[in-house]
Formats: structure tokens, C-alpha cells, sequence
């Protein structure tokens, strides 16, 4: 009994030891890792570049070579379609999702536009983007994250408010937010039953979930943008204004057109320009935690890459090679993917309508701070085709520069090239050209620039409308234009058959927003708006005298918050971008973007 008590002594000691031994080796915290972020912002499908600058297959194969120098997750945050060029609006939109999944995109979420046709189609996008490799879906797929959604059942599958991924040993937590105001700038029903919540408190809310789940590194991309040039307002600035410290490494921003970056509330936050025009390249050290520990973020830098010039598809925009100037970065299986889709688009689309002495300018949304001539070409045409006194088109519908260099003929021989429109203004910059194509002046405009300026597919309506009305309508119009005269939104106006003066360092008279924080107004007192009067300066007083208006659907419904408009009134007429054409057609084949006077809207301080 005694022998067996000293060796069991003997035993535990050895035991004792040796557990010790593992205590004290005990490994400690992995090496740091640096891990690379790409993203493009509001994206809108742009397959081909834009003013030679981006397309699918150009940024594509640049990523493929910045994805040889770190370990890397691709993200976009939302409007990666709807309102696309024809290339891939004609086609249920499915060559943007395509050209996604070919260019590598991991995890993305919902914008405005992505609700353009509904939730049914949304649907139908979200399993493309989905669904497992295949001839119908090639590439590799990615998926959805909102996580501000409410009422998803019924309305949505496959779509989550949080994914995590891997990436080379650091658990990564990407939070999708979309913008709150989304449905009011789409057409009433588009969102089904689904409510947009706010998207500070659902933030707040998975991001401490991903911090419990252990993430090391917590990302939110939220369609929300900068509104001025300065990076000093905007959503995306309150929204990482508001988040709760210590939560959040990085947002990404998307939605406004604005190239921005800075640290705000401790967090990296940053936004490309819009349509593959920039590109950023996030950059994150991270220290992971010992085992069953969460790491930490370390340094975090981003740059943004310009990625032009883009070059030339050559073959009829079949191949990489061949085109003059050959692209310096092409990847051959989005070109090949899409030319199907181009060869049925030119049988369509390809035919001449006219032509201009230089491009109508769209280049970083000008038109959705001031008068324009392509505004004013547009608006003329819709009242010139129903004989109203006056005309209505919201800059957000305007989606392209004419002629559109998004849209790429067959025909090489047409005269597209050679232009440069200049700044507009700084920082921002409209020059290239319409590269593989003749050289112009003249420029040649095609059917598929006018359906690609004009994508939504807007039927104009014709109504009566009061004076009231036409006041409160410009107050709205203007309402989101920023102190220093800057800011972009798709509510301004561009008008035909009268004028008005507004000054933007009044405060607007729209209040009472719905959405708390928001701009979904039910009141606009004039305030900004000063005067308003018919093209001939008769005034246009405030109160029931009526006139007759031609505008699009969106508008007529109270969308881009026209609430003043949505009572029911409006005959059904045609087609946006038929009216466009044939307005052309009639008027044509010659324009002049600068025999445009300009002097319908007086924007003073």
C-alpha cells in the first residue's frame, strides 16, 4: 500500500510537470497579417468604360494582378445595377451580374437602384449572383448583406445582414447598410413590403455581434455618399459620425459620384467616383488574437487608382487585342461573355440619328447642381411633343453624357472620338474619348446613346398643374443643394417653357422628413425659390392658376420626393427615350450643346 502511494505521488508530479511545461510553451499570437480590400462604387453595370476610364473588363484584369501582392476581399456597396447602359439594361441586367462574378466581387449590398424593377427581379439577381459556376452563370458567386432590411420574408431569399470570410487567417466582417431614403427615389411599390430602418442602430447592432463572433476586422459598405466637394457633409459622413467608437475599422461609401477619404469617429472611411471611374485599394494590418481571441486593426491606409486609359476592344469590340490603342489590361472572358449581348444590342441600337459639335456634358453629375444644355435638349423635346406650357425632368434620370461612350457601336467608322470637354470643375473632370472610334468633330450620336442617357424606361405623363405646385416642386428641386452652392442630388430640375431664381445659401423651405434625418419631405414652403415666371417673364404667381406639364412617371408619383405632384392627375403618354429620338429626328441632325443660352435657372448665393 505504501509502494503504490509513492509512485502514485510520483506519477502526479510527473503529470504536474509536464502540464506546466505545455503552460509555459503555450504559443502566443499569430504574426500580424496585411490584407487588401478592393471596391469599386455605384458601379451602374458599366461593362465597357466610361470617357476611357473603368469597364468590367479593364478593372478586372488589374485586380487580378493587385490580388498577386496581398490577400485580398473584392466588395462593392450597392447600384451595381439598375440604371445601367443599354449593354446590359436591355438584358434583365444580367450582364452586370455576370461581369460581377467574373471580376471577382465577393459580397455587396442593396442601393436604391438595385429595386428599379421590383422585388421580383431583385430576386432573380440575387440568385444569378448566387448560384453555382456554370456556362449561365460564369465566375464565382458572390452574395448580398443588408442588414437595415425589415420584412425580408416574402419579399427576399439569400440576403443577410452580415458575412464573414477568411482572409489569410484574419476573420473579416462585412455589415451591408442601404440608404434610407431608397424608396422614395424609385417608384412607389418597388420595395414591396420591405422598410428601410435605420442603418446607425443596425450597424451598431451586427457589429457587436461580429466583435462577440471574434472578428478580427469589422467592414460596413453602405450605399450612402458625400454630398460636397469637401467631404465635410453628406450621409456618409453623418453615418460614421454616428456609429458607436471602437465598433467599426472601415466604411465604405458608395451613391454620389465624390472621391473622398478620411478617418472619422476612429474609422477609415472612403468613397470611390462613380461607374469604375476610381477604384480603392484598402489596405489593413491586423494582429490577430491568441487562440479564441479576437484581433485588432493596426494601421489601415487606401489609395485610389484612376484605371485608365482603358484602350480599345478591337474586332468590333470582340477581343482584347487588336483595337487601337490595345488596352493595357483586358480580361478576355468578360469580353467574350458579353458579345453576345452585343451583337443582338447592335441590331437594335446601332442606327444614326444625328449629330453634335461636342458632347452634351454629364460628367460628375453637373446636372444635379445646375442647368445644363442636355437638360434643357431633353425637357424641350417632351414639351414640343405634347404641346404643353411647360416641362419637368429630374436630373437623376439623366444617366449619361450624349453621345454615350458606355454605349460601343459595331460600326468602328462612326466619328466618336477626339473630344475633350474640360473640367467641370475641379476636382472633378470630364476628358478622354470614345476610344476606337473615328475621329470627330462632328460626333456621331446613335439610338443606343439616347437609350443609354435616358435607361429607366420612364413613360412621360401630361397633366395640370397650379401654381403652388410649380413653386413647392422647384423648392424640392433645389432642397438638397449644400451652403457653398455644391452637392448633387437627382431631384434638381431641369426645365423647358419657364425659369425661376433660387439662392443656395438660404435654408431650404422643405421639412418635416419622414425618415428622421432624412429628405423625404411632406412640406416645402418656398424659401430658397425666389421668383418663378414663364420662359416670356410672365410670373408665375403662388396659388390655382393652372398650366399644363409634361414630366416623367417617376416624378408625376411623388418620386425624388415630388410629393406635390402625386395626387392622382396625369394621362400616359410614351416612352422617354422614344420622345428623345424623335424629338432629335425632327429637329436634327445637327446640335450644338453651346447654342444653349442657359439662363433658365439663376442659381445666386
Amino acid at each position: 500500500m505504501r509502494r503504490f502511494t509513492i509512485a502514485g505521488i510520483l506519477v502526479v508530479g510527473l503529470v504536474l510537470a509536464v502540464a506546466g511545461a505545455a503552460v509555459a510553451e503555450k504559443p502566443g499570437p499569430p504574426p500580424p497579417v496585411t490584407i487588401q480590400i478592393l471596391n469599386v462604387s455605384d458601379w451602374h453595370g458599366n461593362a465597357d468604360p466610361v470617357g476611357n476610364v473603368g469597364g468590367a473588363w479593364n478593372i478586372s484584369a488589374r485586380w487580378q494582378q493587385d490580388r498577386l501582392a496581398y490577400p485580398t476581399l473584392t466588395v462593392t456597396a450597392g447600384d451595381d445595377f439598375g440604371a445601367t447602359p443599354a449593354l446590359s439594361n436591355f438584358f434583365n441586367e444580367e450582364p452586370a451580374v455576370k461581369a460581377e462574378r467574373l471580376m471577382g466581387i465577393q459580397v455587396n449590398t442593396l442601393g436604391n437602384h438595385n429595386f428599379d424593377r421590383g422585388v421580383a427581379h431583385l430576386q432573380q439577381m440575387i440568385d444569378l449572383a448566387g448560384a453555382p459556376t456554370s456556362a449561365a452563370a460564369p465566375g464565382t458567386s458572390y452574395r448580398y448583406v443588408s442588414a437595415n432590411l425589415k420584412n425580408l420574408t416574402g419579399n427576399l431569399t439569400g440576403v443577410a445582414p452580415v458575412a464573414y470570410f477568411n482572409v489569410a487567417g484574419a476573420k473579416v466582417a462585412v455589415i451591408g447598410i442601404t440608404n434610407e431614403e431608397a424608396p422614395t427615389v424609385v417608384l412607389p411599390g418597388s420595395f414591396g413590403t420591405v422598410e428601410v430602418t435605420d442603418g446607425v442602430v443596425a450597424a451598431n447592432k451586427f457589429a457587436r455581434i461580429a466583435r462577440q463572433a471574434k472578428a478580427d476586422v469589422v467592414i460596413v459598405v453602405t450605399h450612402k455618399g458625400v454630398r460636397n466637394l469637401t467631404g465635410t457633409t453628406g450621409e456618409l459622413i453623418d453615418f460614421a459620425s454616428d456609429l458607436e467608437p471602437g465598433l467599426v475599422d472601415v466604411v465604405l461609401g458608395d451613391h454620389t459620384d465624390v472621391q473622398f477619404s478620411g478617418t472619422i469617429n476612429g474609422i477609415l472611411v472612403h468613397e470611390n467616383r462613380s461607374f469604375g471611374g476610381t477604384y480603392a485599394k484598402t489596405l489593413l494590418t491586423i494582429q490577430p488574437g491568441a487562440s479564441g481571441q479576437a484581433g485588432s486593426v493596426t494601421a489601415k491606409s487606401v489609395t485610389f487608382v484612376a484605371p485608365g486609359p482603358a484602350g480599345a476592344l478591337g474586332s468590333n469590340n470582340t477581343s482584347c487585342t487588336g483595337g487601337s490603342p490595345v488596352p493595357a489590361f483586358c480580361d478576355q472572358a468578360i469580353v467574350d461573355m458579353l458579345v453576345p449581348y452585343r451583337q443582338q444590342l447592335a441590331a437594335l441600337l446601332d442606327g444614326q440619328i444625328g449629330t453634335t459639335t461636342e458632347p452634351f456634358k454629364r460628367g460628375a453629375n453637373i446636372e444635379r447642381r445646375q442647368e445644363v444644355p442636355l437638360g434643357n435638349l431633353l425637357a424641350d423635346g417632351m414639351r414640343w411633343r405634347y404641346g404643353t406650357q411647360l416641362a419637368l425632368m429630374n436630373s437623376g434620370g439623366i444617366r449619361s453624357q450624349l453621345p454615350a461612350c458606355s454605349y460601343l457601336p459595331q460600326n468602328l467608322t462612326l466619328r466618336r472620338g477626339n473630344w475633350n470637354t474640360g473640367a467641370t470643375p475641379p476636382p472633378f473632370t470630364e476628358v478622354g474619348t470614345c476610344a476606337g472610334y473615328a475621329a470627330g468633330p462632328p460626333h456621331d450620336i446613335v439610338l443606343g446613346d439616347v437609350f443609354t442617357v435616358l435607361p429607366f424606361g420612364n413613360i412621360l405623363n401630361t397633366r395640370t398643374v397650379t401654381g403652388v405646385q410649380i413653386w413647392q416642386a422647384m423648392e424640392n428641386g433645389v432642397s438638397r443643394i449644400v451652403a457653398d452652392g455644391t452637392g448633387t442630388d437627382g431631384r434638381f430640375p431641369q426645365i423647358s417653357g419657364f425659369k425661376f431664381t433660387f439662392h443656395y445659401v438660404s435654408a431650404t423651405g422643405c421639412s418635416a422628413p419622414k425618415t428622421p434625418g432624412g429628405s423625404d419631405w411632406t412640406v416645402c414652403v418656398p424659401s430658397r425659390v425666389t421668383s418663378v415666371a414663364l420662359s416670356d417673364g410672365t410670373p408665375i404667381p403662388y396659388d390655382s392658376t393652372t398650366y399644363t406639364m409634361a414630366l416623367p412617371n417617376f416624378v408625376n408619383l411623388g418620386g425624388d420626393q415630388y410629393f406635390m405632384f402625386n395626387d392622382g392627375q396625369g394621362a400616359t403618354q410614351e416612352l422617354d427615350a422614344v420622345v428623345m429620338k424623335e424629338y432629335m429626328q425632327a429637329f436634327g441632325p445637327s446640335f450644338d450643346p453651346t447654342s444653349y443660352p442657359l439662363d433658365r435657372i439663376t442659381k445666386l448665393p
